[in-house]
């Protein structure tokens, strides 16, 4: 039997999508791999108050229920000892190896990791521990950092699309944006390369489950003659891609890096029409 393991960020994003579309816990839980009792727990523990699903609150109200107390604030003679080498200079690197080569008696090992850590937690801001280390950082460098692109898994490029598509040879084929406004929610507009049609609806958020949930929701009114390709930018926004190709079997493009001007069409009328005549 295989070990459980809890819902990943991206497994929720997916049970939001599907739960949008109206999908049912069976077909939810044959699509992730998921038994349906974990699908169904995951829907009824983490719906927002109106009954919608959200993979932002889900994997908020999961760690919340995940925290712990730091190991240092659990033990005080350890905490008390962290404090005081601090206090005399010596770098979280210095406390972990001491306490690791079992130098203290009745004090337990811990990782430098796990010194950085207590100097910035919340609990911990009054004391201002961050003083002590080399650099005097108020607030912690992220541990890595990576590329947004390398989160938009399955891109094809702009380069392979068929000349049909590209030459504007038949209908079919789509250009997808985002319009980020000022005082009112994001929309996502669609761009048909031959006719020209445009088409427009507003988002709640720009996050990549809501932005491909109301994208299914506009091609799943139209005749399936009408949904060949989509073409999009490299914003993380349109991360779940993939839902296009396997619900309605389209393809889907993506321009070079920082070149969306290769979807030429949507560009223009988002100059155009939209932000010019609408009150966005």
């Amino acid at each position: 039997m295989p070990l459980y393991s809890h819902l990943s960020s991206d497994e929720r994003s997916e049970i939001a999508v599907f739960s949008a579309a109206g999908h049912s816990i069976s077909v939810i839980a044959r699509s992730l791999g998921r038994g349906k009792s974990t699908i169904s727990r995951e829907l009824k523990r983490n719906r927002l108050p109106k009954g919608r699903y959200s993979a932002r609150h889900a994997d908020g109200s999961y760690l919340l229920r995940r925290q712990r107390h730091a190991t240092l604030e659990n033990d005080e003679m350890l905490g008390r000892f962290v404090r005081n080498r601090l206090a005399e200079g010596w770098s979280p690197e210095q406390i972990a190896g001491w306490l690791k080569g079992a130098n203290e008696p009745g004090l337990r090992g811990v990782c430098t990791e796990t010194v950085y850590a207590f100097v910035y937690r919340a609990r911990q801001k009054a004391e201002e521990l961050w003083r002590y280390l080399i650099r005097r950082r108020r607030t912690r460098r992220p541990l890595r950092a990576r590329q947004s692109r390398a989160t938009i898994k399955n891109r094809a490029s702009i380069h392979n699309r068929p000349e049909a598509a590209a030459d504007r040879e038949e209908t079919g084929h789509w250009e997808a944006d985002l319009i980020i406004c000022k005082r009112t929610r994001p929309v996502l507009v669609l761009h048909e390369r031959k006719s020209r049609v445009t088409l427009a609806a507003k988002l709640t958020g720009k996050t990549a489950a809501e932005t491909i949930s109301v994208m299914m929701s506009v091609f799943r009114r139209l005749d399936p003659a009408l949904r060949k390709s989509v073409t999009f930018d490299n914003d993380t926004t349109f991360a779940h891609h993939d839902l296009l190709r396997s619900m309605f079997n389209m393809t889907t493009w993506f321009c070079d890096a920082y070149a969306s001007c290769q979807k030429g069409g949507i560009e223009n009328a988002n100059g155009r029409p939209l932000r010019r005549r609408s009150p966005l």
